[in-house]
């Protein structure tokens, strides 16, 4: 990925039994699908990549993966965490 092509934006995501997941998603900077409610709703995806995902389960750190795929049918919510400087 070429630099300013993508922002990354941290997100929370709520999953089917009761796991979190804390990762980034890379959106475009420009054009369609620029907010993340657009990237989710786009219907000819069935899937989310998420980078840098850390998940747990009652507050409890189950495991870190470098990055997920997640089904949206799996997803309860999401929401999109404050950007941190860097």
């Amino acid at each position: 990925m070429a630099d300013g092509v993508f922002r990354k934006i941290p997100v929370e995501i709520e999953i089917l039994g009761g796991r979190v997941v804390e990762g980034v998603i890379n959106l475009p900077t420009a054009g369609y699908k620029t907010r993340l409610s657009d990237f989710i709703n786009d219907t000819a995806k069935s899937f989310i990549p998420i980078a840098n995902a850390v998940i747990s389960k009652n507050g409890q750190l189950e495991k870190k993966y470098h990055s997920i795929i997640i089904s949206k049918s799996a997803i309860i919510h999401i929401v999109e965490l404050e950007q941190k400087e860097d």
